[in-house]
């Protein structure tokens, strides 16, 4: 019984496996047929088409053997035509033959460019199949470079290898050209050197105390614009000299009383004096005649001449401030330039001065001479003012006239009767560098505003003293 039992169940085990296969064979021939039906049509569909390229073929084949007879009995059959015709005709086969060899050359370059291509593709595969068995990685193809990237990559490195070298050669000419450049800097720092030595040399300066030429340039300049504002300061002087002589020759020449003398204005008056004529007490007291008039005239323009004047002085003394603030500036900047190059640093820093002796590291570095000049200049004493009178006919010195802060100038004690005779003006004050720096001392604001209201007070004075001379002369009248 057991035998029977697990006989049939193999029978049964058979019997399903043999049914499966069945199945699948079945299922098999099903495809075959419908694989073998698409080949039927296909093939039906080919030998038409065959027949068809063939009856083609057949047509073309019996229309090019009728022209070739037709040709062939234009050229052998006629043998009546002339040379010519018979030519022409030779070269239209020739160019019946040659148009089919190009064709069929071209349908040659055709198959070899399309076989060229599958060749490239087997070739990309194969390498591309050689690389995973060597490599064991299936994402290899996408690393994988084709032949023509190749060479785009090695133009590339080819390209980039001559700029380098270009650059290279490039960057060899700027080195030399450096070199060239720091050559000669340092032949025009000797040079400058050198020149500063003798410079110093020819000057007699000290050893350790080298002159700069720049400085030397800058302090001319300063000079300059100095000289040139004395020359008008001198100017100035000159035309009030004129005018104080011929107030003088005025004077002497007149033939007046002395009241008249000593009311008569010539254009020179002391402050006492106009104080003593505007005086409310003898105000009233000026008698009603046109000599009073025209001496209080002259009075007003005598004031007037004196504004002018100090007006004058006080565009000399702010143009002499314009050119001290450029010397500063000039000076500032000069020591700007030492402290970024080193050579200069500010008092109690660190950072000390450099000198390319080392022998002389212990000595004290000298003062510049510009420093010391300006050090100089505000210790330099001025000469005390004077009253800026005239008196018996006495001319005053420019230290008289400049007492409220004009501009100086040394007159010679020698001066003739022109006020200009063979040194006239004291040249020693324009020569020496200490006198030079010697500026006048410039008026405080005090001074200023005191000054404008004296002459403002003066001035209310002078026309409420012509205001009531015109009324005392009315009723006369």
């Amino acid at each position: 019984t057991r035998r029977e039992m697990t006989s049939s169940k193999r029978s049964e085990s058979d019997w399903q496996g043999l049914v499966s296969e069945f199945l699948i064979c079945k299922r098999k021939l099903e495809s075959k047929k419908e694989a073998l039906l698409i080949l039927s049509k296909e093939l039906d569909t080919c030998q038409q088409e065959r027949d068809q390229y063939k009856l083609m073929a057949n047509q073309l084949r019996e229309r090019h053997q009728g022209l070739k007879k037709k040709y062939r009995e234009l050229i052998d059959g006629d043998p009546t035509l002339p040379p010519e015709k018979r030519n022409q005709v030779n070269l239209a086969q020739l160019l019946r033959d040659s148009w089919e060899r190009s064709k069929q050359l071209a349908e040659e370059i055709k198959e070899l460019n399309q076989r060229l291509a599958e060749a490239q593709g087997d070739n990309k595969l194969l390498r591309m199949t050689i690389a995973k068995q060597r490599l064991g990685d299936e994402e290899v193809g996408a690393r994988h470079f084709p032949a023509h990237e190749r060479e785009d990559l090695v133009q590339q490195l080819e390209k980039a290898r001559e700029q380098n070298e270009e650059l290279e050669h490039n960057l060899k000419a700027a080195v030399d050209e450096l070199q060239d450049v720091k050559a000669e800097r340092t032949f025009y720092q000797e040079k400058v050197n050198r020149l500063n030595l003798e410079l110093n040399h020819i000057l007699g300066g000290h050893e350790n105390r080298i002159i700069d030429v720049d400085a030397l340039c800058m302090e001319n300049r300063y000079l300059h614009e100095r000289f040139k504002q004395l020359q008008e300061e001198v100017n100035l002087l000159k035309t009030n000299v004129m005018k104080y002589k011929s107030a003088l020759e005025r004077r002497k020449n007149s033939k007046m009383n002395s009241k008249s003398n000593s009311s008569a204005l010539t254009g020179v008056l002391s402050a006492k004096q106009v104080q003593e004529l505007l005086s409310e007490d003898n105000g009233c007291s000026l008698p009603a005649t046109p000599q009073s008039i025209s001496d209080l005239k002259s009075l007003a323009t005598a004031l007037l001449e004196t504004i002018h004047e100090k007006n004058m002085v006080i565009q000399h003394q702010r143009q002499t401030n314009k050119i001290l603030g450029n010397r500063v500036a000039e000076l500032e900047k000069k020591l700007k330039t030492l402290e970024v190059s080193g050579l200069w640093s500010l008092p109690g820093g660190r950072d000390t001065i450099s000198l390319n002796d080392r022998a002389l590291s212990g000595i004290q570095r000298p003062r510049s001479p510009l420093l010391e000049l300006m050090e100089q200049q505000p210790q330099l004493k001025t000469q005390p003012p004077k009253d800026n009178r005239i008196r018996n006919g006495e001319i005053p010195s420019r230290n008289q006239q400049t007492a409220d802060g004009g501009p100086q100038t040394l007159l010679s004690p020698q001066a003739g009767p022109e006020g200009n005779s063979k040194g006239g003006i004291c040249t020693d004050a324009l020569v020496p560098s200490e006198r030079m720096l010697a500026l006048p001392p410039s008026p405080t604001a005090d001074e200023i505003d005191r000054r404008g209201a004296e002459i403002v007070k003066m001035t209310e004075e002078l026309a409420a003293a012509v205001l009531e001379c015109t009324e005392m002369e009315n009723p006369t009248e």
